[in-house]
């Protein structure tokens, strides 16, 4: 049993590897070129993103773009917009709120179609109850680019700096 699934995977990773040496140097699209011309977009796009300059954004942005960060969901919910309208919506008033954001980046790679920024958000929240929170948190922003616009953003953040400033906020006395 144990040999005829060693025997599947080697078949498997004969199939999937390159028919040649000359396949292998040859990649079906210009990975340089591609990642080039991703790279000047996604930057635009992050940096009007940290800025919250929702005039700037909006233009590099695909009409059936998304943007997700199913890390808040116990925070704040299911975060999902499908479509530049609903995520334009989410900026300009779901973000409304937020007092500041700043965005110290530890790693940028730009590979493609992809960009992926990860780093430390510095951010505000007023909570709407006069009680304003700022917290640090872990965050990775991933950004797919087809056709110089930006057609899925995704955030992953580690909420629970924001959540112990929430308490701490909160908390009587």
């Amino acid at each position: 049993m144990q040999a005829a699934c060693l025997a599947m995977v080697g078949a498997a990773l004969a199939l999937s590897a390159p028919l040649s040496a000359q396949e292998a140097e040859a990649p079906r699209t210009d990975y340089t070129a591609v990642s080039a011309a991703t790279a000047p977009v996604a930057d635009a796009y992050f940096a009007a993103y940290i800025a919250r300059d929702w005039d700037a954004l909006e233009p590099l942005l695909a009409p059936d773009a998304s943007f997700q960060d199913p890390t808040a969901t116990h925070v704040f919910g299911g975060v999902l917009s499908e479509g530049r309208d609903a995520m334009m919506q989410r900026f300009r008033l779901g973000y409304a709120g937020i007092t500041h954001m700043t965005f110290a980046i530890d790693r940028r790679l730009i590979s493609g179609n992809n960009a992926i920024y990860e780093g430390a958000l510095n951010w505000g929240l007023d909570l709407g109850d006069g009680a304003l929170v700022d917290s640090v948190t872990p965050m990775v922003i991933v950004l797919t680019v087809e056709d110089g616009k930006v057609v899925k953003h995704r955030d992953y953040v580690d909420y629970a700096p924001f959540v112990a400033a929430v308490r701490k906020a909160r908390a009587p006395g």
